[in-house]
């Protein structure tokens, strides 16, 4: 255990360099969840229907990210963690403002690929640099505070988000109709698919009672729904009485004129031509500051004694704690690196005991994006879509949605170091498969408003408090330091291969499945995390980075 009592930490400058480094986070954060507000209008501005296609415009910065994180590792022990995440805040502000010009769906992937490459890199070495430059006894609460600002980079995408939308608000009755017609659409596609399982040839028709919300009902029964709905689109008074129906006849919805009625409504509105535009180009401006700052930051000291320069790594330390404190964590970490320095790193990776430790921070990186809470930010518009809420419902809730990750995060912050790293995932992933499970019994039921966004709040809690800010904590401690930088590169690229699987599965598994069944999987996947969690994770809490190297490595 660390004895780290007798020192005077620097907690101003500690605070200082770690925030600055964490603004990576904060891009990493806002890059990843802005595109869900802008989902439903930048789909319409380039014509994406397929499940497929839709995938693949959320899950194509992933594949940045997986470029990045593979390729971050080896340049990282080379050249240091500070040269490389100047380099992605120059991929930050790229992608940003290209993102946000983009002509075409090509060029619009092009550039949330570069995007992507920032996040990887940030992504991987943002807390592996907070880690490196923190005292033991606060390392915990410091790395989380790249999670910390992950959380406000979501919240600042969301709330620009809900800003611009509102600043040009779409009309309620466009919203109102639009909604109920893509819950009948969703509800027709069903049918089609039972017939044609069953091979049926009976006139297709859909249940409507429990189909719509109370008020989406009185809306239909004021013959409000359609009222604007040219006639040579459909009749509105006809498909009005139609839906007051026990069973309402398919052939007599004219669902397919209504969906592209109302989506060329959509996409002629201000935030259909603009808005979600400037939602992505909003990015560049942080993504400067982060260029900027990191400027003033020093090298990683760690990485400075493996380069030979061990006295501007005890300047360094010397701020931070003193120069006892430099003196006594100098020798320490020379000890770890004077015998295995020059030893092929790969080959590190491949020893039985360091085998173990990869194995571990591999599965854990990759339980974090399987436990299903990315899909939650991602497809958050799909979500709320299909328990009934409206366009500016759903990124209203996307702003609650935000204000609550971040206010467990600050839980986390104050308790990692107090409560330690095993038992807070522990609870975490007993808590996401209760959520998980309770939304997809909702979802079951038809239940719908209010009740599914206060389990999704739930299931942000436990993520925030737990697995959100612990797993960044966990990988950025557990790995050596003569093969930290290539460790952690491969632990964060097993991270974001998982993320893109499930971000890229998403849509076409909901298309094949219904949506309850998606939750009842995560939920699974959250018991068998909790189970490797009890009995393969170690605790690392309040040990020096070279003490958790001795004892897992030797």
């Amino acid at each position: 255990m660390a004895h780290e009592e007798k020192y005077t930490f620097n907690i101003k400058y500690l605070l200082g360099i770690s925030m600055v480094s964490a603004l990576g986070g904060l891009l990493f954060g806002y890059d990843l969840v802005v595109i869900g507000g802008a989902k439903a209008f930048y789909e319409l501005t380039f014509g994406l229907t397929s499940p497929e296609i839709k995938g693949w415009a959320v899950s194509s910065c992933i594949v940045g990210c997986i470029i990045g994180a593979m390729g971050v590792g080896k340049p990282a022990d080379l050249y240091g963690r500070k040269r490389l995440l100047i380099l992605s805040a120059v991929l930050f502000f790229i992608s940003a403002v290209g993102t946000g010009y983009a002509p075409t769906f090509t060029a619009f992937v092009l550039f949330r690929l570069l995007g992507g490459i920032g996040m990887g890199i940030a992504s991987t070495l943002s807390p592996m640099y907070i880690a490196e430059v923190s005292p033991a006894s606060l390392r915990g609460r410091f790395v989380a505070l790249n999670q910390m600002t992950i959380v406000i980079g979501i919240l600042l995408a969301q709330l620009v988000n809900y800003i611009i939308l509102e600043s040009h608000p779409i009309p309620q009755a466009l919203s109102d109709d639009r909604t109920i017609v893509s819950i009948i659409n969703d509800a027709i596609t069903v049918q089609k698919k039972k017939a044609e399982e069953e091979k049926s040839s009976a006139v297709l028709t859909i249940q409507t009672q429990g189909l719509l919300s109370e008020e989406q009902a009185e809306r239909v029964a004021s013959g409000k729904f359609l009222a604007s709905l040219p006639l040579s689109i459909a009749d509105p008074l006809a498909i009005n009485k139609e839906l007051q129906k026990e069973k309402a006849q398919v052939a007599l919805l004219h669902i397919d004129g209504l969906v592209q009625y109302y989506d060329e409504q959509l996409n002629k509105t201000w935030n259909g031509q603009t808005g979600w535009r400037i939602m992505f180009v909003a990015e560049a401006l942080p993504a400067f500051l982060f260029f900027f700052f990191m400027f003033f930051v020093p090298n990683s000291p760690r990485w400075l004694c493996r380069m030979g320069r061990g006295e501007k790594a005890k300047g360094i330390m010397a701020t931070v704690g003193g120069s006892e404190y430099a003196q006594t964590n100098l020798e320490s970490i020379n000890q770890t690196l004077s015998s295995e320095c020059n030893k092929n790193e790969f080959a590190e990776l491949f020893k039985p005991k360091m085998r173990k430790i990869m194995i571990i921070g591999i599965i854990l990186a990759i339980f974090q994006q399987w436990c299903g809470i990315n899909v939650v930010f991602n497809y958050a518009h799909d979500i709320f879509k299909a328990a009934g809420y409206g366009v500016s419902g759903v990124m209203f809730n996307l702003v609650i949605v935000g204000a609550t990750n971040f206010l467990f995060t600050i839980v986390a912050m104050l308790t990692i170091d107090k409560l330690g790293r095993r038992l807070l995932i522990l609870w975490g992933s007993v808590g996401l498969a209760i959520a998980y499970t309770l939304v997809g019994f909702c979802y079951y039921q038809h239940l719908q408003g209010v009740v599914v966004l206060l389990l999704v709040l739930l299931a942000i809690a436990c993520f925030s408090t737990t697995l959100g800010p612990v797993m960044w904590v966990l990988i950025s401690e557990i790995f050596p330091n003569r093969v930290r930088g290539l460790a952690t590169s491969i632990a964060v690229l097993s991270l974001w291969v998982a993320n893109f699987v499930l971000n890229y599965t998403f849509p076409i598994i909901k298309d094949a499945f219904n949506i309850e069944v998606l939750f009842w999987i995560y939920a699974a996947v959250c018991v068998f995390g909790a189970i490797f969690i009890k009995y393969c994770i170690p605790e690392t809490m309040g040990k020096t980075l070279e003490e958790i190297e001795h004892e897992l490595v030797g």
